[in-house]
């Protein structure tokens, strides 16, 4: 993490830089300025933020490998090895201290946690503009982080140390000798959520709503997140009731769903990364990596599909044996099954979405099953879903745990949540059947439900130490 802090100290943002360039915090000479004076007004600090979210559209996170490789671990995908890509190790979850995979996570994340902390250190006097802005950093260093924990805190390994969460990073700092020592889990937790709260007093409630910012809305949902995956049930009840009475948000009904994916626009978002015909990854996309085309190394699990009732209009946005696609500008036939209409754009100009609405309400659902009070029971809350997803109506007569961890199965499918579904609720991790290239269940406690430290990091900083399990 220190030569990501480090080499992370430019800004491009005197230059007039913008959400979209590539090079967002490539260094010169020239550009080597105190961070207490590179951010001299709102457009510079704005510019900052547009970093932030340029750093988390990386193809190491958000643009392909993170999302797509929570699935591949899961049951929901394998690879089929097409191109080489996320088969040895991520569908294997076979993680080496060398992993190209890891590194990339620890790095893009420290990266876009470094540019948040420049612009949360902005020396700006306050107003709601600079507030909003600010409260957006703090809203992507607590998610970041939160991921980070997610990806190498040790809180799902057997005999994990408690003391090895990840470092929590609040300022900049192009020193030398900066060696920060990995953070307890508890206070990783307890760091994230001040982040959070500092966020939404900071941003604009008033303003509407843009889901390709952590806006109030989209960091309202990343709460019902957080308390959802940190077991604070009761927390997760406020902030998801607030979305759900809002009245600004709702689920795309059956006959919508499909074209709204098609759209490009897709169902209502909290919170998306945004591409565009101009600032994309080129063949490094997701949706070159689900469909059939010459990268195509991510199939759905029979297991997955086959987990769809007959009924279920979500089936409309995959493609089965036997089907004709148009994929690289040719239609194919399809050998397995695969996800066809989350990601359309082979070229990559899809929004990812982040936080859908869906799941908040998923996320409500769980909580109020777990024991939570609310305005809803389970049962009504994922009703709300399930009454515009079977053409025969909700199958629910009554709501178990296990009930709504199918819902999100369905609903959230090959959007980069199985993982972590399967690991916070302590369930084994499965191939999904006699495909991809696990050759057992990898029991819940394993070394592997944490990244391995990169090894790139344990030399620069001797006070992080390794997980367990790794050499």
């Amino acid at each position: 993490m220190k030569n990501i802090i480090k080499y992370t100290f430019v800004l491009l943002l005197i230059a007039g830089i913008s959400s979209g360039c590539e090079n967002f915090l490539t260094p010169s000479v020239d550009q080597n300025k105190p961070t207490e004076t590179a951010i001299g007004n709102v457009q510079d600090l704005q510019s900052t933020v547009y970093g932030v979210y340029d750093d988390l559209n990386k193809v190491e996170l958000y643009g392909r490998d993170y999302m797509v490789s929570l699935e591949v671990q899961g049951d929901n995908a394998f690879s089929n090895g097409n191109s080489g890509r996320f088969d040895s190790d991520t569908d294997a979850i076979n993680y080496t201290v060398n992993s190209g995979y890891a590194l990339g996570v620890w790095e893009q994340f420290y990266q876009a946690i470094a540019t948040a902390n420049v612009a949360i250190n902005a020396d700006l006097e306050s107003s709601t503009e600079v507030d909003h802005w600010k409260g957006q950093a703090y809203a992507a260093r607590a998610f970041s982080h939160m991921n980070l924990l997610m990806a190498f805190g040790q809180q799902y390994v057997n005999g994990g140390d408690a003391s090895k969460g990840v470092p929590y990073v609040t300022t900049y700092n192009n020193n030398e000798n900066f060696y920060p020592s990995r953070t307890a889990i508890a206070e990783v937790k307890t760091k994230i959520e001040e982040d959070l709260n500092t966020a939404i007093d900071l941003l604009d409630a008033d303003r509407e709503h843009k889901a390709t910012q952590l806006d109030y809305w989209g960091t309202k949902a990343l709460q019902t997140r957080f308390y959802l995956y940190t077991e604070q049930y009761q927390k997760v009840v406020s902030p998801a009731e607030e979305i759900i009475n809002s009245g600004n948000f709702g689920i795309v009904g059956p006959n919508n769903l499909e074209a709204e994916w098609r759209s490009g626009s897709g169902p209502v978002s909290l919170f998306e990364l945004a591409f565009t015909s101009t600032d994309r990854l080129g063949t490094d996309n997701i949706a070159r990596i689900y469909r059939p085309t010459n990268y195509g190394d991510v199939e759905v699990t029979p297991d997955l599909y086959n987990a769809h009732a007959s009924d279920d209009v979500r089936l409309d946005l995959y493609g089965k044996p036997g089907d004709i696609v148009v994929s690289d500008g040719a239609p194919q036939e399809l050998a397995g099954y695969r996800i066809i209409d989350k990601y359309t754009d082979e070229q990559g100009s899809d929004n990812v979405r982040v936080i859908r609405y869906a799941e908040v309400v998923l996320n409500y659902a769980e909580a109020l099953v777990n024991g939570a009070s609310g305005q809803m029971t389970a049962k009504e809350a994922i009703d709300m879903i399930a009454d515009k997803r079977y053409e025969n109506g909700s199958p629910y007569t009554t709501v178990t745990v296990d009930d709504v961890l199918k819902e999100r199965r369905l609903e959230l499918a090959m959007e980069g949540h199985r993982f972590y579904d399967l690991a916070r609720t302590g369930r084994d991790i499965t191939a999904g059947g006699s495909v991809g290239l696990q050759d057992a269940p990898i029991p819940y406690g394993d070394y592997r439900y944490a990244l391995p430290i990169p090894d790139n990091e344990i030399n620069a900083n001797s006070n992080v130490t390794q997980n367990k399990g790794y050499k």
